[in-house]
């Protein structure tokens, strides 16, 4: 190692065994890019399908650094790029389109053809430094701890779900289910805008992550055990559970809506002549937009503890073993510290 290479989680091939902490090149920041100082990064889901090469996955371009949940500070930017964003405290925009097709038009950039993934199609945060385009950056708090503010990403996909609910009526409840970041994170949330809300779980749940979400002061119940009471009148499934998404429309009030944001391993079965009879609304939610990550990083900032009770951290030289951690669902969200 020396001043132009730094550690990095690497992914350099097909496989879960070409993922490795090595040294990499520090790249600078190339036209219209700010390179950023990593202070956190956490890993989800994504990183851990993307490290054991999983279907769905062999479009990501290798070798590329893993991890898109970061923050860290603007040292330097490449030319043409505002320089007042250095000394600032960042998060980048994950997933971001072309910004010149029709799609990108009509202001949904992150479901773009030619969406670019950080840390999918190009080097993210799992280092020690990384570049990125300055029209991704969102300044966050500059005083909050880095542990709590590298789930700006994820509670901004939980944002954005919450948003397709739209103005619910008073004493409407909510269900939640599958209780991971995301599904954790939307019902904190809509119990923190005082919706009366329910995160369901099952069995293999119980040891960390649903304690973790009734430390939140989230109502949280089996969902497998039959604890959860219905109907309701509105349903965000967040499990990726053929199972959970069933119940979700089996559940819901006549009119109700359901918001899918959970991504699936195998097509789920849906009970079509349930939603055709009760008019159940149907809706997925797919990424974050830059108002759902201003949402996201005002509330975490706002949310003393939150860290504590969902962040395990994990030096950067041990990112193998956060995502083995990751993918057994022994930590809520592991985070790597460079």
């Amino acid at each position: 190692m020396s001043d132009s290479t730094l550690p990095a989680l690497v992914k350099a091939g097909p496989g879960q065994e070409w993922t490795s902490v090595t040294d990499v090149a520090v790249r600078p920041p190339s036209e219209l890019e700010a390179q950023i100082k990593v202070e956190a990064c956490g890993l989800c889901g994504s990183d851990v399908h993307a490290w054991r090469g999983d279907d769905g996955y062999g479009w990501v371009k290798t070798p590329v650094v893993l991890g898109h949940e970061l923050v860290g500070e603007v040292v330097a930017v490449g030319p043409g790029a505002d320089s007042s964003w250095i000394g600032r405290r960042v998060v980048p925009i994950a997933i971001d389109g072309c910004q010149s097709c029709p799609t990108c038009a009509t202001g949904l950039s992150q479901i773009c053809p030619d969406r670019q993934v950080l840390g999918l199609s190009f080097d993210g945060g799992g280092a020690v430094y990384v570049s990125v385009p300055v029209n991704r950056l969102v300044e966050v708090d500059a005083d909050a701890p880095a542990l709590r503010m590298t789930l700006t990403e994820p509670m901004s996909v939980a944002a954005r779900a919450v948003r397709h609910l739209g103005e619910l009526p008073t004493g409407a409840r909510v269900a939640v289910s599958g209780p991971g970041p995301i599904g954790m994170f939307t019902a904190w949330l809509l119990a923190r805008g005082g919706v009366d809300v329910v995160l369901t779980g099952t069995e293999r749940d119980e040891l960390t992550r649903l304690p973790a979400a009734r430390s939140l002061g989230i109502t949280a119940v089996r969902g497998d055990l039959g604890e959860l009471a219905t109907p309701v009148d509105a349903w965000i499934e967040a499990s990726g559970s053929s199972a959970g998404l069933a119940q979700a429309v089996e559940s819901v009030t006549p009119g109700g809506s359901v918001v899918v944001v959970a991504l699936f391993a195998r097509e789920p079965l849906i009970p079509i002549n349930s939603l055709v009879r009760g008019e159940i609304n149907l809706r997925g939610s797919y990424g974050s937009l830059r108002e759902d990550y201003i949402a996201a990083a005002q509330a975490l900032a706002l949310a003393p503890g939150f860290e504590d009770i969902v962040s395990t951290a994990f030096p950067l030289a041990q990112a193998i073993e956060a995502l083995e951690a990751t993918a057994a669902g022994e930590v809520v969200k592991a985070v790597l510290i460079p």
